[in-house]
């Protein structure tokens, strides 16, 4: 089954970040951290990944990190591919033992494995809801050559969009062997992307695979141990297929979609019944712009198994990628019928919902997304920005509340509160949220915007134009917004001469 770590209903209440004004003491009108904070938070959750062949001799040195308190662990497929036992490493040198693989996905080159490590010596990374845009600072750590909690920067040079994928990331920050699976963060603090490989003969040609990817990875329904996994994948074959999807795969990360589409049917040739190089073939497709050999594509593996969630999902998925939210809803509800306890296709299919501005259907597909998991903190957050949407703020608010009580220190809850009450008219309330949401992130830009426009409403330029100065160093773009409001340019022509 497809579930996800981090639901896609969040980027829902990104979408109200210019929607409140607030106020707040100049107490939260602190400097942005600096780049050594970042990596010093950062290098906590991440780790080395040390695995082991037959004969427990020592194959390969990998990075990763983790994304959960319970030892969910990212890091590259071909990290662990072959491995009969896998350990980390973490930055105080201690090593805890990879138990069992969760989630896999070899075309788009990520696994989640479990680590047997206490909660208390977990920190988990978090994980970008916003897609970063070319020219973005970023900051990758990992063990390239074993050299461990490695830091280098750079920026994002290119961004591709493959369906099956989500966004891969050409980074210009240095990577070597070992860098792959460790993560690519932003200036927030927050994992991006997980790097995945660089071209030897290319000068900083390094690519980072969306964290968003993550959302497609295909959940094991009883998870294997790591050599139960493997010794399970080296009995699949062709062999010959599963070479050529690898190779087409990262043709395609690069761009060079023709080339890559060469492999892929050479896949589909070799293994029809493979879904990997279907999925890959449509997504040279869709980089080639041919939507509907791209659509014929991403269909064959449902037409081979129509009873298989997955192939539904993806079929999804890629309708999604390609905005076609109404497309999406027929397959969503294939998995659901195929598979009842999909709660993944559920949150998804609200956000179809939503984006169809469709929200009876999308608070219903909320509802029964929360009565199999009740304490689910995505599925609380989409269905407290939904309520609030339609103007049911208290119900809105108890959900809120909910995932609140939950993950106190959130800062997204926090701020999606705080919107709920600008709703309701209650700045009080409103004001206390977006303190406490800053508190928990003082470089979520929403909220030093939101500021502005609430200092600014209140007639308190100078403040407003305090969260202009922070904004500059944290969003430029939101930041020359700000200015405008303060400054409109009507203002500016009446002061002319």
């Amino acid at each position: 089954m497809l579930h996800a770590i981090r639901t896609v209903l969040l980027l829902l209440s990104l979408a109200l970040v210019f929607s409140a004004c607030v106020s707040a003491p100049s107490s939260v009108s602190q400097p942005p951290w600096d780049i050594k904070h970042i990596v010093t938070q950062a290098q906590n959750a991440v780790v080395t990944v040390i695995t082991y062949d037959l004969d427990d001799q020592m194959s390969t040195i990998g990075s990763g990190f983790f994304i959960s308190k319970t030892g969910v662990l990212v890091t590259n497929h071909h990290v662990v591919s072959g491995a009969y036992r896998a350990e980390i490493k973490t930055r105080n040198g201690r090593r805890y033992p990879i138990t069992e693989v969760l989630a896999q996905n070899p075309l788009v080159d990520l696994i989640k494995v479990r680590v047997q490590i206490p909660a208390d010596n977990v920190t988990p990374l978090p994980l970008a809801d916003q897609t970063p845009l070319i020219a973005d600072h970023v900051i990758v750590i990992g063990s390239p050559l074993g050299l461990e909690q490695t830091v280098s920067e750079g920026i994002i040079s290119a961004v591709r969009k493959i369906p099956t994928a989500g966004n891969v990331f050409q980074l210009t920050a240095p990577i070597s062997q070992g860098s792959s699976g460790g993560p690519a963060l932003n200036y927030q603090g927050e994992a991006i992307g997980i790097v995945s490989f660089q071209l030897a003969k290319g000068q900083n040609l390094n690519f980072a695979i969306s964290v968003q990817s993550l959302l497609l990875l295909p959940d094991e329904t009883q998870p294997p141990s790591l050599t139960e996994w493997t010794i399970r994948n080296s009995a699949q074959g062709p062999m010959l297929a599963t070479a050529m999807c690898r190779k087409g795969a990262r043709l395609s990360v690069q761009g060079e979609y023709e080339e890559a589409l060469t492999y892929f049917q050479k896949a589909t040739e070799a293994n029809p019944e493979d879904p990997v190089a279907w999925y890959g073939l449509g997504s040279c497709y869709v980089g080639l712009d041919q939507p509907d050999q791209a659509t014929e594509a991403f269909r064959r593996p449902v037409a081979a198994n129509p009873e298989s969630a997955e192939a539904h999902f993806i079929l999804a998925m890629y309708y999604k990628t390609g905005s076609q939210y109404q497309s999406a809803i027929a397959p969503l509800l294939e998995v659901i019928r195929i598979d009842p306890t999909h709660s993944q296709a559920l949150l998804e299919l609200a956000q179809m919902y939503g984006e169809l501005g469709r929200a009876e259907e999308e608070i219903d597909a909320l509802h029964q997304s929360l009565a199999l998991s009740p304490n689910h903190i995505p599925a609380l957050i989409g269905m407290g920005v939904a309520l609030g949407k339609i103007g049911r703020f208290n119900e809105a608010l108890e959900y809120l509340q909910r995932a609140r009580a939950l993950e106190p220190d959130s800062a997204l809850i926090h701020y999606n509160i705080g919107v709920t009450y600008h709703r309701m008219n209650n700045a009080r309330e409103e004001i206390r949220a977006y303190i406490t949401a800053i508190r928990a992130n003082p470089r979520m830009a929403a909220a030093h915007y939101n500021l502005g426009l609430a200092f600014l409403s209140q007639g308190r330029r100078q403040l407003a134009l305090g969260q202009y100065e922070i904004l500059k160093t944290l969003k430029p773009d939101i930041a020359d917004r700000l200015f405008e409001k303060i400054y409109p340019q009507d203002e500016e022509s009446e002061r002319k001469p």
